[in-house]
């Protein structure tokens, strides 16, 4: 019997090949796309599943005087997680990942490995799977490391590398493990772990300080919340007397500006929060996710959508085969079952393509973008049971109406050659199928005015003005020496044509940094600024308008109390009148002020920024050159830094840090814009489907009008009309929608375009050619129809 349906369902196929091809091509993009975006959310929320006990492992966070949630927090906390009740085990970890670090093996350098240093206790808190070694050994003292297999492979062109050595700043350590991969991602990212993290002892004066990330396994006795109360009470009694210089008390102290607090995060909320300070790595965007969960939703209705109208459409067409059946005795539950089994065979086999287009997209996306999904539907076969749940449901809604309304037809009336029409009343499919293009229309819409603001903003952020000149400047990673004279090596650096200024410095602009300092105004308020540690030639380099005083001056280096800042900084702190060697802070002087200039990212508005100068600290060289002189000065900079460091002259362009903070932007413009277009091209394939459909259909009434005198643009003008009028209540409808969801998305930029008529009539008119462009064929092959064909059996 289930052969008997399925050699008819195949049947029914090949006898409507173009609806059939319209409803599968259509179906299986939809379906690749939203099986994109769902293994991409997928990855996004099995951050750190990949710890057997994820869901007992916290990160102790810290806000410190007003800094804002902090990732790290003091070294003294961990001498008294012993009041905390469940604490089974802990360890103080840090990344280290600056371009002044590099690992060596023999003549190969690999600059800037990112470095998880590590006290004991990592593997108790973290079960880290090992391909090589013993976990219980493998950091238990000095100089010892845990190399991931792709760096593994990157330095020693092998796996077999336990017991091995290498240079690593200097000083060499040894592998003694090898971890195994694993498909699941953590915000633990890292190249290799090293042991020996210094751990300073306690001491009062250290609940000053933030150093380090805390992590803590419980023994599940305790809740997140029930861990912050305890965690209040280390810090009312301990960090209260030292850090507190008023007279609040500790609970008005802990709602105060200025406190110490401690809070309990679990592992698996911190790449998919927002980023608090410190962070080992951007961690995931909320804004993108959510952003990609509309558009996913989108695509997945319009692709059912499409498969439902196209369903019903074709089933329209095979009122004689119901007839004929029932004559040779097909009950109405065979007809049902009939229908039913055509619609979940199409959408199985729409499902099995859309599943390798999966596939397909995802390494292309790779291919372009780096490797931002790292799982498929093969590597995660649980998924194949809900993509098979969706099959039948998706198979059994738009087998829906064919299966109960089209098998209830009287048969005499239909094998006596009456229309569908006129024994069933289809005014109420027509309805259907016309809301269903409406609602579809109006997600296309939708998509088509966000793809509009979302270039514009990407447009208004490729041209603001960040404050200063970042083209052709040189960063040059810069590890002091012991016999370094930093002023010698300016000058011989300044002697090359093409080099008009050099800087020592421990930032620059666009590096995520996490160089903050908090400075205690008064009792009650703390102001939190970035920190760029910079030389008198800084400003010369990046051409930072210095709007009042000066910037720094050689006779001005004896004292660190000196300081610039920047318009934003001079505003928070609450200077009034000329700020100029006005004192802040019990300690700072302020010798000049700039304008605000770009500092990390395009999302949040310039904060406050003060430039010290602090000679400890440059990891640095940045260097201004001459576009005209480039070329020739590029080689006799790396022979000049031979002579003078006897190392190879690596760098990048400052700009380069403004093309990954783009990049991150654009990436997620891109996503939206190419999502958008595949939802059009889906919603496409449908409306032209019901063209042909409505023109198959009408092809009587177009032979009539043409015999009465109509022309071919009065029938092009009469058969395009009721698609333009439904695409353009779509629309209308689709209007109030992007607005909301268009000033949600832009109000994650401080700097953001304004809502323009101009964007939405633009938007329209795209929507309403796109939908003329797509019939256009129907219309003119409907128009050009030759009425004697037409009317022959009339």
């Amino acid at each position: 019997m289930i052969g008997h349906y399925l050699k008819i369902s195949l049947r029914a196929i090949r006898k409507s090949p173009l609806l059939s091809l319209l409803n599968i091509l259509g179906l299986s993009v939809g379906l690749g796309c939203f099986l994109v975006i769902t293994l991409y959310l997928y990855q996004e929320n099995t951050y750190e599943k990949g710890f057997s006990d994820y869901d007992k492992i916290y990160r102790i966070e810290e806000e410190f005087l007003g800094m804002g949630r902090s990732a790290s927090s003091t070294p003294n906390l961990q001498y008294k997680l012993d009041e905390i009740p469940g604490v089974e085990s802990y360890v103080r970890l840090n990344i280290t990942a600056d371009r002044s670090s590099w690992a060596a093996l023999g003549e190969k350098k690999l600059r800037s490995p990112r470095v998880l240093k590590s006290t004991e206790g990592l593997f108790d808190v973290f079960d880290f799977k090992l391909a090589q070694g013993n976990a219980a050994t493998a950091l238990d003292g000095p100089h010892k490391v845990v190399l991931t297999k792709e760096y593994a492979q990157k330095l020693f062109d092998t796996e077999e590398v336990v017991g091995k050595t290498f240079q690593y700043q200097n000083e060499e350590v040894i592998v003694t493990g090898l971890l195994d991969a694993t498909t699941y991602r953590s915000h633990l990212s890292f190249d290799f772990i090293c042991s020996g993290l210094f751990n300073p002892s306690y001491a009062d004066g250290r609940w000053w300080m933030i150093a380090g990330y805390l992590y803590v396994k419980m023994n599940g006795h305790l809740e997140t919340q029930d861990i912050n109360d305890r965690l209040d009470e280390i810090a009312k009694t301990y960090a209260y007397p030292v850090v507190n210089n008023s007279q609040l008390t500790k609970d008005e102290w802990l709602q105060s500006a200025n406190k110490v607090q401690f809070f309990a995060k679990p592992i698996r909320d911190i790449h998919l929060k927002e980023d608090v300070e410190f962070e080992f790595s951007v961690n995931g965007d909320p804004q993108s996710r959510a952003t990609l969960t509309i558009i996913g939703v989108f695509i997945l209705i319009i692709a059912v959508i499409n498969f439902m109208n196209l369903s019903t459409a074709k089933s329209s067409l095979r009122t004689k085969e119901i007839g004929v059946r029932k004559v040779m005795g097909t009950s109405r539950r065979g007809l049902v079952i009939q229908f039913l089994l055509e619609s979940v065979l199409i959408t199985l086999f729409s499902a099995i393509i859309g599943a390798g287009l999966s596939e397909l997209f995802i390494f292309l996306l790779n291919q372009s973008l780096g490797e931002v999904i790292s799982i498929s539907i093969i590597s995660y076969p649980s998924l194949g049971g809900l993509i098979l749940l969706g099959v039948f449901l998706v198979g059994f809604l738009a087998g829906v109406y064919p299966a109960f309304y089209l098998s209830s037809v009287k048969m005499i009336p239909l094998l006596k050659g009456m229309k569908l029409g006129q024994v069933l009343n289809m005014g109420n499919a027509r309805v259907l199928r016309n809301s269903l293009v409406v609602v579809q229309f109006a997600a296309s819409s939708t998509l088509i005015i966000g793809v509009y603001f979302v270039y514009y903003q990407l447009q208004h952020i490729k041209q603001l003005d960040i404050g200063f000149d970042k083209e052709q400047v040189l960063v040059v990673p810069y590890t002091p020496q012991k016999d370094d004279d930093r002023s010698a090596i300016r000058n011989e650096l300044l002697k090359i044509l093409g080099v008009e200024a050099a800087s020592f410095t421990s930032r620059m602009p666009a590096e995520h940094s996490a160089n903050l300092l908090s400075i205690m105004l008064s009792a009650e308020e703390t102001l939190t600024l970035d920190v760029f540690q910079a030389d008198p030639h800084f400003a010369d380099v990046l051409n930072l308008n210095v709007i009042k005083g000066a910037w720094f001056a050689e006779d001005q280096m004896q004292t660190d109390s000196l300081v610039v800042l920047n318009e934003s900084a001079v505003n928070a702190i609450g200077l009034e009148g000329n700020p100029i060697g006005q004192v802040f802070g019990n300690y700072w002087r302020v010798v000049g002020v700039v304008e605000n200039f770009f500092i990390d990212n395009y999302r949040t508005k310039v904060g406050p920024a003060i430039m010290a100068y602090d000679p400890k600290t440059p990891n640095q060289l940045a260097i201004k050159l001459n576009a005209r002189s480039l070329a020739d000065a590029l080689p006799k900079l790396g022979a000049t830094w031979d002579d003078l460091r006897g190392e190879t002259l690596e760098f990048k362009f400052l700009d380069e840090n403004f093309a990954s903070v783009f990049a991150k932007e654009k990436q997620n413009g891109d996503a939206i814009i190419v999502f958008t277009v595949l939802a059009i091209f889906i919603s496409c394939l449908g409306l032209f489907g019901l063209a042909a459909f409505a023109s198959d259909q009408r092809q009587h009434e177009f032979g009539i009008r043409k015999v009465l005198g109509a022309k071919v643009r009065d029938i092009v003008h009469a058969f395009s009309l009721d698609f333009i009028k439904l695409v353009l209540l779509a629309f209308i409808v689709s209007i109030p929608i992007a607005i909301y969801g268009a000033n949600l998305w832009l109000d994650t930029y401080a700097n953001r375009i304004d809502l323009s008529v101009i964007g939405f009539l633009v938007a329209g008119v795209c929507a309403i050619t796109i939908a003329f462009v797509t019939i256009a064929f129907q219309s003119l092959k409907a128009g050009r129809l030759n009425p004697v064909e037409t009317l022959r059996n009339e």
